[in-house]
Order: C-alpha cells, then sequence, then structure tokens
C-alpha cells in the first residue's frame, strides 16, 4: 500500500489498535504549528510518509493528527493522492472571526467568573510575557504564548463545548494572521491582551467582556485593514 493518504495500516484491517492520547497531540500540536506558521504553505499536498517524518512520530499518531485537523479544516485528505493544505481566503477568515467573537465572549466571562487564584495569575504572566515578546519582536514566541493564553483561558472557564468550537477558529485566525503579514501588530495587540488578563484576573465578567469585545474589534480592524490592501 502507498503511504500517501490516511488509508488503514497492513496488517491492521478493522481498525488499528489506539495510541496514548498524548502521542497523538504531539503529532497534532507540531502539525498544527507547521500549518498555523506556514512552514506548511497554503495549497500544498503532502505524503502521509512525509508528514509522519516532518513530526517524528509513527503513523498511527500521525493519522490520528490528520483526522483531527481535517475535522478543523486545516487540511484535506485526499483518497490515493496525500493531504492538502487548505488555501487560506478572506471570506472564511472573516466567518471565522464573526463566529470567534460569539464564544470567546463567553469563554471570557465564564473564565472570570469560575477562575481559581492560581489561574488568573497564570493568565496574566502569560499576558505579560505576550507584551515581553512583543516588544522584543520575537513572533514565534509571541505566537506560541498566544495560544498558551487561550488555553488557559479556557481551563478556567469550564465550558468544554465552547472551547472545542473556539480553538479551530483560534488557529485559523493565528495562521491568517502570520498568512496576512500583521508583525507590526504585535505590540498593540499585546497590550489588548493585557487588559483582557487584567480584567479576568478581577474576577469581573463584565469588564471581561468589555476587554474581550476590544480585543476582537483589534483584530477585526486590523485584518480588514490588511484585506484592504490585498
Amino acid at each position: 500500500m502507498s503511504r500517501s493518504g490516511v488509508a488503514q495500516a497492513d496488517g491492521e484491517e478493522g481498525g488499528e489498535r489506539s495510541v496514548p492520547a498524548s502521542l497523538a497531540d504531539l503529532a497534532y500540536g507540531r502539525l498544527e504549528e507547521a500549518i498555523v506558521t506556514l512552514s506548511l504553505r497554503p495549497g500544498a499536498v503532502l505524503t502521509e510518509a512525509q508528514m509522519i517524518d516532518r513530526v517524528a512520530l509513527g503513523r498511527t499518531p500521525v493519522r490520528e493528527a490528520l483526522i483531527r485537523l481535517a475535522q478543523q479544516g486545516l487540511v484535506e485528505i485526499l483518497p490515493r493522492k496525500g493531504i492538502a493544505i487548505t488555501d487560506i481566503n478572506a471570506i472564511d477568515v472573516m466567518a471565522a472571526l464573526d463566529a470567534r467573537e460569539v464564544l470567546e465572549r463567553l469563554i471570557a466571562s465564564e473564565a472570570a467568573r469560575r477562575a481559581g487564584p492560581g489561574e488568573r495569575i497564570a493568565i496574566l504572566g502569560k499576558a505579560k510575557a505576550m507584551r515581553q515578546a512583543a516588544e522584543e519582536g520575537d513572533v514565534d514566541a509571541y505566537m506560541r504564548l498566544d495560544k498558551e493564553f487561550d488555553a488557559l483561558i479556557a481551563a478556567a472557564a469550564r465550558s468544554p463545548y465552547a472551547v472545542r468550537a473556539a480553538e479551530p477558529l483560534q488557529a485559523l485566525i493565528r495562521r491568517a494572521w502570520y498568512f496576512f503579514e500583521r508583525q507590526d501588530d504585535l505590540v498593540p495587540a499585546a497590550g489588548y491582551h493585557v487588559a483582557l488578563a487584567q480584567a479576568l484576573a478581577s474576577g469581573r465578567s463584565e469588564a471581561a467582556l468589555e476587554a474581550c469585545d476590544a480585543l476582537m474589534r483589534h483584530l477585526r480592524a486590523g485584518l480588514l485593514a490588511t484585506l484592504g490592501r490585498e
């Protein structure tokens, strides 16, 4: 059998053995980062073997990761051809932002209400680290911290369904940020993240909603301005 595509492995017909979640998560994390940061370019078509080589993990965790990425719209599995990295277009980006705004408001409100003292400290610390990375012009560090910031808020919100819905939208917007070269927005965006973190740390849902809205407005305005220049 060709190693391209995501078909079942020889000798494993009828159902592959499941792999530890940590391996599948690791494969997913490495591939998602490569797609979001454009290391894997939009429109590229790769074989399964190339994906396996890229993440240095086994076939089964890579397949599980690819299924998850396909569900999130970051890749398209092409039978007998390979795996296509999905293109980026303005309509999809703005539609994703529309949906994300609704979910982020819910997550922020719940995190402000439910976060424990340690979580509030961690969220604020992560936002400050984002600001430092922004001031140093370290794009990759900033974007990794941004993902970790979202994960901390998600955990504090205790709203798993909203979080699962928001995650692929967050990835799509980060990818668009790279694609449309929004590096000049690092410091201003970091300021909005710090403001949101401070509101969450205060435990006031209304303040968290206002800060969340301000961040989303800033993100939307920046993307619209960029798209207007395309």
